[in-house]
């Protein structure tokens, strides 16, 4: 199903629905007997609400995987919003203009290259699908019309609480390292794990000043134990794996971490600001760290 010309959304499980902005981000709505819950609420480039009401006629609240800009922005669409403790000072501040700026420079980088892509996937690799192929920014969107209003005052957090939607239970696991407020939300009964930026297909962000990579490594190492059928993240081409992936996300930390000749390639590259980065490279994903670690 898509809302042009920004969200596609699909069903992935019972009461559980994609809900992307493909190319950039992907938001989870999770719907129980009574009410639901939107994990993230994504850019606040297009408004998100009568995407999630089309879904479901369930209340629906939102919860946070952390407070970055990509995953905060249509919270003033909604009444009530939770967050973990550590993310609720950047959640209150809101995004700068610059890291609009910085976001909007990036997306015109990748729409810019996208055809070229297009091209080369319809004839040799076939990956492309509409959750995400890059919808072209809406027109009139900038740094000053794409100002997302104000969050409510938060809700809050904390590992092991757990998110009661009636028939349906999402227990709060804090995952710190990609952000001190990360965390990811575990349907148990159903084998799902809501991931957030804790755990993704393409590169893992731990290069930036608030990135904590040993937090990082005990946090994914925590996630390999669980018994897990489906992982849902938010970023990039591929948006739901299997289980097993957990483990080898952990494992590469776990080389990252420990080093010396069992430790993987590291290769010069840049992150969405263009910022220069080095990345750890694995048969399974990779990770972005410092340029200067």
């Amino acid at each position: 199903m898509s809302w042009s010309p920004w969200f596609h959304a699909r069903p992935v499980a019972r009461g559980v629905w994609l809900v992307a902005e493909p190319g950039h981000v992907n938001s989870w709505l999770v719907a129980g007997r009574d009410r639901a819950v939107l994990v993230d609420s994504g850019l606040g480039i297009a408004p998100i609400r009568p995407v999630v009401e089309a879904l479901t006629d369930r209340p629906v609240d939102v919860v946070h995987t952390h407070a970055h800009l990509d995953h905060v922005g249509g919270d003033a669409e909604f009444s009530r919003v939770a967050i973990h403790p550590a993310g609720v000072a950047e959640l209150t501040a809101g995004a700068s203009a610059a890291e609009r700026r910085r976001y909007l420079a990036h997306t015109r980088r990748m729409l810019a290259a996208a055809d070229a892509y297009r091209a080369l996937d319809r004839d040799f690799l076939h990956l492309l699908s509409a959750d995400s192929d890059p919808r072209p920014l809406p027109p009139g969107v900038d740094e000053t019309t794409w100002a997302p209003g104000p969050a409510p005052t938060p809700d809050l957090l904390a590992d092991g609480d757990v998110v009661d939607l009636g028939g349906r239970e999402l227990r709060v696991l804090h995952t710190p390292g990609h952000s001190p407020d990360s965390v990811c939300f575990l349907d148990e009964r159903a084998g799902l794990l809501f991931a957030g930026d804790t755990v993704n297909t393409g590169p893992t962000y731990a290069q930036a000043p608030e990135a904590d990579l040993p937090a990082f490594a005990a946090s994914t190492a925590r996630l390999a134990e669980l018994d897990v059928h489906l992982v849902l993240m938010a970023h990039f081409g591929r948006a739901v794996a299997e289980g097993a992936y957990l483990r080898e996300v952990a494992d590469a930390f776990a080389r990252l971490l420990a080093g010396g000749v069992d430790g993987p390639v590291l290769r010069p590259a840049r992150d969405c600001d263009a910022d220069p980065v080095r990345e750890a490279v694995f048969d399974a994903c990779s990770i972005y760290v410092p340029a200067d670690e």
